[in-house]
């Protein structure tokens, strides 16, 4: 069984991404681990809508002390099932070098790994290269970097994105795309880079989250404003609610606000926050919380 490892900082478009895996490996048995960093699942939920075989890690990185015994316990359980593939989401603030280690384990001496594939966002990249230790590191350790959303970078951005990342990685191979498309072949020219193995786990301790409890009497119109208070302090915003009788999907990336129609269930009325060291969310959001206290119900860190 082959086991890609898909990593990328927050909102590259990795689940996105996965999807379109799915459709590449179709006529496959395939299997998925969904990491999520906060309580709050968001990711496993959306996959989940398209395939039933998917496994969940949330409230923290997979390969941080804490997670790793959990993460080796499912991974144990799906070698079991004997799946073709099986496809790791890591958090968008995992360090993953640590899944290396863990593959190389006797126990899973019948998983063969094929490569670590790295989302890069075109537009954002360069504000979190900057602010998160981890987006580094998920750079450095990757076989294959994509450069996603090209369609709303501009040729000087995307050059920018290029040195950034060379700067990091050398020997990169770099592919771009837009809608988290990828082509087939990358997959069968992924070639393994040694260097991850030598490579020391990290934790990023500027990292940042935060879950908002949103009233159900609140407007799709009202939710944007309230967003709108914090959303530049932030690295990613998402999550289901309930707004008004009607569902939606938050899935807000750098300072760009979605809200999209979601036609499945909201178990709970939560978004969570993703932010981190030199952005002043804690301020942005305790203003947040006088302007709209009827509305912004509970915030939680």
């Amino acid at each position: 069984m082959d086991l890609y490892l898909m990593t990328g900082f927050l909102g590259a478009g990795k689940t996105t991404t996965i999807k379109e895996l799915l459709t590449i490996f179709k006529d496959k048995k395939v299997a998925l681990i969904i990491n999520e960093f906060g309580k709050t699942g968001v990711d496993g939920q959306i996959l989940t809508d398209v395939t039933a075989n998917v496994f969940e890690v949330a409230g923290g990185s997979i390969f941080c002390t804490c997670k790793i015994s959990h993460f080796e316990t499912v991974l144990a359980d799906i070698v079991a099932q004997e799946p073709d593939i099986i496809l790791v989401e890591t958090s968008g603030l995992s360090d993953p070098s640590s899944a290396y280690q863990i593959l190389a384990q006797d126990k899973f001496a019948h998983i063969t790994y094929k490569g670590c594939i790295c989302l890069v966002d075109a537009l954002y990249f360069k504000k979190v290269i900057h602010t998160a230790r981890v987006s580094k590191k998920q750079v450095r350790i990757s076989d294959l970097i994509v450069i996603n959303k090209i369609d709303l970078a501009t040729t000087e951005q995307l050059a920018q994105v290029k040195q950034l990342i060379y700067e990091l990685n050398p020997f990169a191979v770099i592919e771009q795309t837009s809608y988290g498309k990828i082509d087939s072949t990358w997959l069968t020219n992924l070639c393994l880079s040694k260097k991850q193995f030598n490579e020391a786990n990290i934790r990023d301790i500027t990292l940042i989250s935060y879950e908002l409890t949103i009233s159900e009497s609140c407007t799709k119109e009202e939710l944007t404003k309230l967003l709108e208070n914090f959303i530049e302090d932030t690295y990613r915003v998402k999550g289901f609610l309930k707004l008004c009788g009607k569902n939606f999907l938050i899935n807000c990336v750098g300072d760009s606000i979605i809200i999209d129609a979601y036609h499945g269930k909201v178990y709970e009325n939560k978004i969570i926050v993703l932010s981190g060291g030199g952005l002043p969310i804690a301020t942005s959001l305790q203003r947040t919380e006088e302007m709209y206290c009827n509305t912004l119900l509970k915030i939680s860190k």
